[in-house]
C-alpha cells in the first residue's frame, strides 16, 4: 500500500492554466504559480477592503484619466512641500548606520514584511521589530518630532 502511495505521488501531474488551457509543469513551478496567484488575490482583497481601485476595476470601467489618477489638478505648493518632507526624511535616514538604513529601505521602500526581512537577515522577527522601532525613533529624533 505504501509503495502504491509513493507511486501515485510520483506520477501526479501538475497543471497550471495559461490563456484558458492547462499545461503540465514541474511541482516547483506549480507551487510557485499558486503562491503568486494567492498573493495576488490577497492583495486585491486587501485593496477592496481599503476602497482602493484595483487594476481590473480601472480597466473594466470607463474612467477618465483624472478619476484614475485621483487628482484633477496638481497643486504646485503641495508638491513642493511634499518634496521638502521627502528630502528631510531621507536626510534623517542617512544618519542611521548601514544596517538600519537597509532595514528601513527593505520595509518601507521595497514593501517587504517584517517576516520576510527577518528571514533575509537571518534574525528573529522580534529582534527585527525592535531594530525597526529603534531606527524609527532615531529618525523621529533627527526630525525633532
Amino acid at each position: 500500500m505504501n509503495h502504491q502511495n509513493n507511486q501515485n505521488k510520483e506520477s501526479r501531474k501538475y497543471l497550471i492554466p495559461v490563456d484558458g488551457k492547462y499545461y503540465e509543469t514541474t511541482k516547483e513551478i506549480y507551487e510557485v504559480y499558486y503562491q503568486m496567484d494567492r498573493r495576488e488575490r490577497y492583495l486585491e482583497e486587501r485593496d477592496i477592503k481599503k476602497g482602493v481601485k484595483t487594476f481590473s476595476d480601472i480597466s473594466s470601467a470607463a474612467y477618465t484619466a483624472d478619476e484614475i489618477i485621483g487628482v484633477a489638478e496638481i497643486d504646485v505648493s503641495e508638491a513642493a512641500i511634499t518634496n521638502i518632507y521627502i528630502e528631510t526624511v531621507l536626510e534623517a535616514i542617512s544618519y542611521l548606520d548601514e544596517e538600519d538604513q537597509l532595514l528601513i529601505q527593505e520595509l518601507f521602500f521595497c514593501g517587504k514584511t517584517e517576516r520576510e526581512v527577518a528571514s533575509d537577515l537571518d534574525i528573529s522577527k522580534t529582534a527585527l521589530h525592535f531594530r525597526k522601532n529603534r531606527a524609527l525613533e532615531r529618525i523621529r529624533k533627527q526630525l525633532n518630532l
